[in-house]
């Protein structure tokens, strides 16, 4: 399927953020095997998890000789706003280093920005040394940098890919105007909030607002990234239980249970190959700017890539070009990200 999936076989450069573990890590296993001559950066929140997802993936792959340098485990602390910037220094090096020997440039094709944390049942709002709240900046304001740290090096033609889930849709997720966010006197983003929506704390609520957060972003850069000759896309993979996700859930095994017997939980094989799929295929970015998924639970009852997969339509919240753009300017304001201002919300 994913063979078929791809008109040009030619090598690509790939940077896989969450590969360490559930549908990042199969992914890349996939990715390899298929494209062996393709370059991954393999983005882990530590060396030594970088290196094991390295290794796992050269495990996997055994049919299909190895190339020097095609996996490249690169680390990035999501929860270190400096780490960020070490990764994408580390990454633009490789980059910079390889384009002085073969004398042209030589930049990303496709950029996955998939790592992710979910908190605990009952936590309390947990802050980065960044100040800003552990589960927002994780999901959101990281893969924003790094999106924007890396945007000179995107290729024309090239994609982004965000993985998302179907909880930015849920009714009631909201920006709430950001008054978490923006400060009552002066207007400006500030650090230390619990919640973009400035609704009490709540680890579910505040996953899903920064689910929201990605799907927003995912298409103002998209708009961004057409001067570049270049898209972005986004999906969810479906609630996948044995995912690394879910690590900090205490109470995760009794819930997917009733969720698996309900028939709505996917694998971490299906969601591997949609990431890959996401990555790969021709027909994903066709159009920039949509939101794949697929139905419930349809990983268990035979489904397939493609065919099952749709664009779907995104919560209006997250549709609205003023909350697009003004999320855009929050965000550069609180990462300090070299990108082009777009509205007077930030000075």
């Amino acid at each position: 399927m994913l063979e078929r999936s791809r008109s040009d076989k030619s090598p690509l450069t790939f940077v896989v953020t969450g590969c360490n573990s559930g549908i990042g890590l199969q992914a890349c296993k996939l990715i390899h095997s298929l494209s062996p001559k393709s370059r991954i950066f393999m983005v882990a929140r530590n060396q030594e998890k970088a290196d094991q997802a390295v290794k796992d993936v050269s495990d996997f792959v055994t049919t299909v000789p190895f190339f020097e340098k095609s996996l490249v485990p690169v680390v990035c602390d999501h929860s270190k706003l400096r780490s960020v910037r070490q990764c994408c220094a580390v990454i633009k090096g490789h980059l910079q280093k390889e384009s002085d020997v073969v004398g042209h440039s030589v930049g990303i094709d496709v950029l996955c920005l998939n790592a992710a944390i979910f908190l605990g049942d009952d936590s309390e709002p947990q802050y980065t040394e960044d100040n800003l709240e552990l589960t927002i900046q994780t999901n959101h304001f990281a893969p924003f940098l790094i999106a924007n740290e890396l945007l000179e090096w995107i290729n024309p033609g090239a994609r982004v890919v965000v993985t998302t889930s179907g909880l930015h849709a849920v009714p009631g997720t909201s920006f709430g105007n950001f008054q978490g966010v923006l400060d009552q006197e002066s207007g400006k983003p500030r650090t230390g909030f619990e919640m973009l929506d400035g609704a009490p704390y709540h680890h579910k609520q505040c996953y899903a607002l920064s689910k929201l957060c990605n799907v927003a972003f995912c298409l103002e850069l998209n708009r961004r990234l057409q001067e570049r000759g270049a898209k972005a896309v986004c999906f969810t993979p479906g609630l996948i239980p044995t995912s690394g996700l879910f690590r900090h859930q205490k109470l995760w095994h009794e819930t997917c249970l009733k969720k698996q017997v309900a028939g709505i939980v996917e694998t971490e094989e299906w969601g591997g190959i949609l990431l890959a799929w996401m990555a790969t295929s021709d027909e994903a970015v066709e159009v920039g700017g949509l939101y794949w998924r697929a139905p419930f639970g349809i990983s268990n009852r035979g489904g397939k890539i493609p065919d099952d997969l749709y664009p779907a339509p995104v919560n209006e919240e997250a549709n609205d070009l003023s909350n697009q753009q003004k999320l855009w300017e929050i965000s550069r304001f609180l990462t300090s990200a070299s990108c082009p201002t777009i509205s007077s919300i930030v000075g």
